[in-house]
């Protein structure tokens, strides 16, 4: 008898160890692939974050405005293009068509070459009518920008097909290699005093070009002899990425259109500043995007695995994590402002730092809520309920944003993008909860 309850007291003692190791055995893959996802993001990221930073510090303010305000626009095409394409695929990829995803794959590709030829006759249009409105130099970056941005687009899609695969790893070393050849470009480019903001999107699109190939080769996506039906894939995708593509033109207001109206209002090296102070948050926005992306495929296993509850255990975890890795970076930018200014821009844009660069240190907190929240929606394959909030949030900008950037400048810009994004997270968390108060009552006897 005394055996009998030594041993169920030995089994009720290791009963939590046992679960807590089987716990830690069945997260251990999935931390080893998000840290890959967050060196794939750091590498990308990293590079056009050192690249803004040597086009700050060698350009002129007023120059390095111009390749803000082409950037912007650039973000606009990618949201959708994003939309259209890449969402989608990380949503079907590893689910309708899991079992023939290079076919798949090759339709999409096929989707991108018709996609950027409008794309690029849009951009040329552009830099004709913005050089005329701000300067030569706006207008010599967009066509700069038409020949590039296909093959940037091209490499942001490859890119996420690894993580469809869940193997960010090889993302990563393409990620080494547009690196190396966008840093070493840019540097030849100074010394040999060609560096512009024209010839900076070039660099972009040479290294992206060279790291497409190498995706190109291992994901070995089928383009011809493909019995998949574009149709049916074009519905997928537009009946995913319609309200997406909605969403976009918001989304664009409010994270972008600072750039067009204060170089309007102020100057074009007001938006380089403001520029200059996003740079500075980016690692952190950036490290937050990153393990975004590899949660969307991670939920979507979660809701065919174990439903609402499932999600919710990882929507908390992640968002916990987020907030703490915001406050932890928000803290060593505060504390080393004064020699991060000095060291990445040699002294310029220092006038800043001060409560212009806490309030670019805030926007980390804002997006992790809409990172989480927004991927828990997509997984739920409700976009649709992401568009409200998007509409929100660009309401605000327009209502509030613009009056404080039209009277203080880049500090009441950032002012606006800290209040659109927690209000964009607000509304995504209601329309979450909702949206899984539906599914448990329509799942109830």
């Amino acid at each position: 008898m005394s055996s009998t309850v030594a041993t169920v007291e030995a089994a009720v003692t290791t009963a939590p160890a046992q679960r807590l190791r089987t716990s830690v055995k069945s997260w251990l893959p999935w931390l080893g692939k998000g840290s890959l996802a967050v060196a794939d993001q750091g590498l990308f990221a990293g590079s056009n974050f050192l690249l803004n930073v040597l086009l700050a510090r060698w350009l002129t303010p007023a120059d390095y405005g111009a390749f803000a305000l082409a950037y912007s626009i650039f973000l606009l095409l990618l949201l959708l293009h994003n939309a259209l394409l890449t969402g989608p695929m990380l949503v079907f990829g590893p689910g309708k068509y899991r079992q023939r995803f290079r076919e798949y794959l090759g339709v999409v590709l096929r989707g991108h070459f018709v996609l950027i030829i409008p794309v690029t006759a849009l951009l040329i249009s552009t830099a004709f009518l913005l050089g005329w409105v701000y300067s030569p130099g706006v207008e010599r970056a967009f066509l700069a920008l038409a020949a590039a941005g296909p093959l940037i687009l091209l490499l942001w899609l490859l890119r996420r097909a690894f993580y469809v695969l869940l193997n960010p790893g090889w993302s990563a070393t393409s990620g080494g290699i547009y690196l190396l050849i966008l840093l070493g470009s840019a540097v030849t480019l100074h010394v040999i005093g060609r560096l512009t903001p024209a010839t900076g999107f070039l660099a972009m699109g040479a290294a992206s070009f060279i790291a497409s190939l190498l995706l190109v080769v291992l994901l070995q996506p089928r383009l011809a002899n493909n019995s998949l039906s574009i149709r049916a894939i074009a519905a997928d995708h537009w009946r995913y990425g319609k309200w997406v593509v909605a969403a976009a033109g918001p989304n664009w207001v409010t994270d972008n259109a600072y750039f067009l109206v204060l170089p309007a209002w102020v100057s074009l090296a007001e938006a380089g500043a403001l520029k200059a102070l996003l740079n500075l948050a980016m690692p952190a926005l950036q490290t937050i995007a990153a393990v975004g992306v590899l949660l969307l495929p991670i939920l979507v296993r979660d809701r065919h695995l174990g439903g609402p509850r499932a999600m919710m255990r990882t929507i908390k975890l992640c968002l916990g994590l987020f907030l703490l890795g915001s406050a932890s970076y928000l803290l060593v930018l505060w504390g080393f402002r004064l020699e991060m200014f000095r060291l990445l821009y040699a002294g310029k844009y220092g006038t800043y730092a001060s409560w212009p660069l806490l309030l670019a240190a805030l926007l980390p907190f804002a997006q992790s809520l809409t990172v989480v929240v927004g991927g828990a929606l997509g997984a739920l394959e409700r976009p649709d309920l992401a568009f409200w909030p998007s509409v929100g949030s660009c309401t605000l900008t327009l209502a509030l944003g613009f009056p404080l950037a039209f009277n203080l400048g880049l500090g009441g810009a950032l002012a606006g993008l800290v209040a659109s994004y927690i209000l964009m997270g607000l509304f995504m968390l209601f329309f979450f909860a909702q949206a899984v108060c539906s599914k448990t009552l329509e799942t109830r006897p």
